[in-house]
């Protein structure tokens, strides 16, 4: 469903009910949610403050805090005032979202009633950047490139936090309050232990990994869950939105916090997508649309070039590369 200015007007005005509310989420959540909205709201700041171009001009302004796109989009020439209203919108908008995961079976009237006492805050990584987080229960997380962690100002209340992208918890054990991570339709919840959660936007899957202790993963469409041992994962297919527990090597899995890049029989298109946000590069194929068709298998030292990771990688399938900047384009025979 497509929405239009009048839609989001009513959506701000509490207009909506809880499913249509969820709906709209969901749409917003997508590549022409963000990129309708955003123009819209542009085109309003545009128009109250007119043509005027006098003053400070922001440059080619990266929205990495708030982008959930594979390749974030640049604003040029937005005065201040207009960024920091955009910002504002979009952190606006977010902040409904993030309470309909933390109480489920809220009305949508006490939701935007809510937002007034609401404050989250964002901690992300850009493609190519990875970073270590502390939690204000001392609980830490190792965020993987192009990934985003938002909790709660109150975080120590309820322990929730929401994660797009990737990243590896260290949690430090409140048997009052259990700690909770939030990925789409699916909740993983801990009270002392270690685990990796890999969950990016257009990824067919989200894969809990446990390292220590024990967790709970709950699909929240049907409340159906597993709970995981170490060495066990549950995976959560985006396709047909059900659950899977398997064995998995684990070590392996968590490679990628020791600065090791490692593939075992992965699609060619996850490989691309894992090298853009870990090299922060954007690759354009040519001559395949067989990508999914190709699995490949490596594992790569730490600050390995990424022109020795695409020589490896073309022994096995065969392509040509051309590395420009921070494009890369890859011709398949």
């Amino acid at each position: 469903m497509k929405y239009h200015k009048k839609d989001i007007d009513k959506f701000f005005a509490g207009k909506f009910s809880k499913k249509e509310a969820k709906e709209f989420l969901n749409w917003l959540d997508s590549p022409d949610g963000e990129e309708t909205y955003k123009t819209i709201i542009e085109q309003e700041w545009q128009a109250e403050v007119g043509e005027d171009e006098e003053g400070d001009i922001i440059q080619e302004t990266e929205l990495e805090t708030f982008s959930k796109n594979k390749n974030p989009k640049k604003i040029n020439s937005l005065k201040p005032k207009i960024w920091l209203g955009l910002a504002a919108s979009i952190s606006l908008i977010f902040s409904v979202s993030f309470i309909l995961y933390l109480h489920p079976n809220a009305e949508f009237g006490e939701i935007t009633e809510s937002l007034a006492e609401v404050k989250t805050i964002i901690k992300s990584t850009p493609k190519g950047v990875k970073k270590t987080i502390k939690l204000p229960d001392g609980s830490m997380v190792a965020l993987n490139s192009d990934s985003k962690l938002t909790f709660a100002e109150d975080f120590l209340q309820n322990r929730t936090v929401y994660l797009e992208g990737e990243g590896f918890f260290e949690v430090v054990k409140d048997e009052q309050h259990p700690f909770s991570v939030i990925t789409e339709n699916i909740s993983t919840t801990a009270l002392g232990t270690s685990f990796n959660i890999k969950a990016y936007s257009g990824n067919p899957e989200i894969q809990v990994v446990l390292a220590s202790g024990k967790v709970k993963v709950e699909n929240k469409l049907d409340n159906s869950f597993h709970e995981i041992l170490p060495g066990e994962a549950t995976k959560y297919s985006t396709i047909n939105q059900t659950l899977k527990k398997e064995i998995v090597d684990v070590a392996s899995i968590l490679k990628w916090k020791d600065g090791i890049l490692h593939f075992e029989k992965v699609p060619f298109n996850i490989i691309i997508e894992d090298l853009e946000r870990w090299y922060g590069v954007d690759f354009q194929v040519i001559g395949t649309d067989k990508l999914p068709e190709y699995k490949c298998s490596g594992s790569f030292k730490p600050h390995e070039y990424l022109s020795n990771v695409l020589k490896a990688l073309s022994y096995s399938v065969e392509f040509e590369y051309r590395i420009e900047n921070e494009s890369v384009i890859l011709k398949f025979n």
